[in-house]
């Protein structure tokens, strides 16, 4: 039955690449939009993008990046040299209103082989990334095009077709079978139409599929306004190395370096005309209070407001929202842009086990399960940071101001921040992630030494499928047949790791051993009992550790689902 079913799958893939259906449809041509694209192409499947601008926008509007989502960049076609054009930070501040500091926050030391935090130039970063993606023959791209309407089944998208009404139902034919009935249809506004297996709406926070979709997107606009300055600089400024945030009640604020130049923002007050702070003359002076104005030269100056907003179903059949369309939120914990990053890593592999008959496309309902606990953790961070930061009461901002001295002064604890430990460190859900040992931990990257003596990171050794690792054996060895037409199917990667000094005790293994230089592998691995094979899934977060030999019943459920 299971061989049955594979065949009938497949012959679905076929009738559908002849009638010239995408796998994917990506609507928006953003930075997440073109991840989700590059992931997805560079997996193999075939993957249309409309977007009704035909160029990026050429200013920069996000800045910040972390160390899990420059993870994610720097593999992705056009940005192998990624890391070479940021500003790595290693630290912030909080600034009174004299400039004095009134504590450091470090940021630790990253286990994932790059900066754990860096200020990035946004134009350019789309540029690479779009060059990439016109590599991948199966990406093709449709610029100054809109979507003006979706259908699902034959029926406008906001009625769902069938498996559309219960939103993340999971349920996909009429016959509760979970395969399709059939491709989406897109209407754009040259009148042509594309047909895909699936469409993810990446359209920004003012979403044409999420209207379309009828779907709610609750939450609240914030009318405070805040005027961004971004100027470029001759040599970077030495008096305002990192991101600090200005607590100051006659008007907070906020600084940061970017390659090639500075961004300060400030909080705009009562009776303040938006417009007229904007203009030249407004902008010299709030700058003449940190920089000399005719030292820099300024790019961009623009006045926000922002959200705390997110869709109340981020999946209506087989129709599917990321980023900004499924979620935004205030700048204050730099983790905007982020987290739309992170649904593209999310639901890339998920939709490649799903177009490639591996798993039912129930797998697609654990994407918004999974993220969005974490955009609700990072919106409400960035609330409690921005109540801080807008504080313009004197008394309040007084006694804010002492709080921070005195941690900054408390031995103990001055030494924890200044080494890392406000960090949030990434970890998934526990209810999708699973209750394995380590399942939900972010995978190390550590440098590792390999037979032939030579020094790598681990991602170089990874590729966009699962991941096995044998601590100290090989994982694949003695697989029941189960596990082992699991790991055949996905072509998953195997791998041996020992401490350093120990590659002449693997020397049989079948697949490739390595040494853990760092430790950070081998620690990742150790538990109390016997579970000596890690699973990782394909965006480089553990499924969990396991017993040996691998089993068939160790990867999926008794219905034959993807085990989490």
């Amino acid at each position: 039955m299971a061989a049955d079913a594979t065949l009938d799958v497949q012959d679905e893939v076929n009738v559908l690449n002849v009638l010239n259906v995408l796998d994917v449809l990506v609507v928006g041509y953003g930075p997440v939009g073109a991840v989700l694209a590059a992931m997805l192409g560079r997996r193999g499947l075939s993957v249309g993008v409309v977007d009704p601008q035909k160029e990026p926008f050429p200013l920069p509007r996000a800045v910040g990046l972390d160390e899990e989502t420059l993870r994610l960049l720097v593999g992705l076609p056009g940005l192998a040299g990624l890391l070479d054009r940021v500003h790595a930070s290693g630290r912030s501040a909080i600034l009174g209103p004299n400039r004095r500091v009134l504590i450091e926050l470090g940021l630790g030391d990253s286990e994932l082989g790059n900066p754990v935090a860096a200020f990035f130039h946004q134009p350019s970063f789309e540029r690479d990334l779009r060059a990439g993606i016109a590599t991948l023959p199966g990406v093709t791209v449709h610029l100054g095009r809109s979507v003006t309407a979706l259908h699902q089944d034959g029926e406008p998208a906001a009625a769902g077709g069938s498996g559309g009404s219960g939103g993340s139902s999971g349920s996909g034919g009429s016959d509760g079978s979970g395969a399709p009935d059939g491709p989406v249809v897109a209407e754009l506004d040259d009148g042509s139409r594309l047909r895909a297996r699936w469409v993810v709406g990446c359209d920004g926070a003012s979403s044409s599929v999420r209207a379309m979709l009828g779907v709610d997107y609750a939450g609240s606009t914030f009318t405070q306004p805040w005027l961004v300055v971004d100027v470029e600089t001759p040599t970077p400024l030495a008096h305002l190395p990192y991101f600090s945030f200005v607590c100051d009640p006659r008007r907070p604020a906020v600084t940061m370096p970017m390659p090639g130049g500075h961004r300060w923002e400030w909080m705009l007050l009562p009776g303040e005309d938006p417009a007229r702070m904007a203009q030249a003359d407004g902008v010299r002076a709030l700058l003449s209070d940190w920089v000399d104005p005719d030292s820099v030269r300024v790019v961009r100056t623009a006045v926000y407001t922002f959200h705390a907003r997110a869709a109340a179903r981020w999946r209506v059949g087989r129709i599917l929202l990321a980023g900004d369309a499924a979620h935004s939120m205030p700048p204050f914990a730099g983790q905007g842009l982020g987290a739309g990053l992170r649904d593209a890593a999310a639901l890339s592999w998920r939709l490649a086990e799903v177009v490639g008959g591996l798993a039912g496309e129930d797998l697609l309902d654990d994407y918004e399960r999974e993220r969005r606990p974490h955009v609700q953790a990072m919106t409400s961070a960035a609330l409690r940071v921005g109540r801080v930061v807008q504080t313009t009461n004197p008394r309040l901002s007084r006694l804010t101001r002492s709080v921070l001295v005195t941690l900054d002064h408390a031995p103990g604890l001055r030494r924890a921040l200044r080494g890392g430990a406000a960090r949030p460190r990434p970890r998934l859900p526990r209810g999708v992630a699973g209750s394995r040992p380590a399942a939900g931990r972010i995978l190390p990257n550590p440098r590792l030494r390999t037979l032939g003596g030579h020094i790598v990171r681990l991602d170089d050794l990874l590729t966009d499928a699962w991941t096995l690792i044998g601590h100290g054996i090989d994982p694949t060895a003695d697989m029941d047949p189960a596990a082992r037409d699991w790991v055949d199917r996905r072509a998953a990667t195997a791998l041996t790791v020992v401490a350093p000094g120990g590659l002449r005790a693997v020397s049989d293994v079948s697949c490739p051993a390595v040494e853990d230089l760092d430790g950070t592998l081998l620690h990742a691995l150790r538990t109390r009992r016997p579970l000596p094979i890690a699973l990782v899934r394909p965006d480089r977060y553990f499924a969990g550790l396991v017993a040996a030999p691998l089993l068939g019943s160790d990867l999926l459920d008794p219905a034959g689902h993807l085990r989490p």
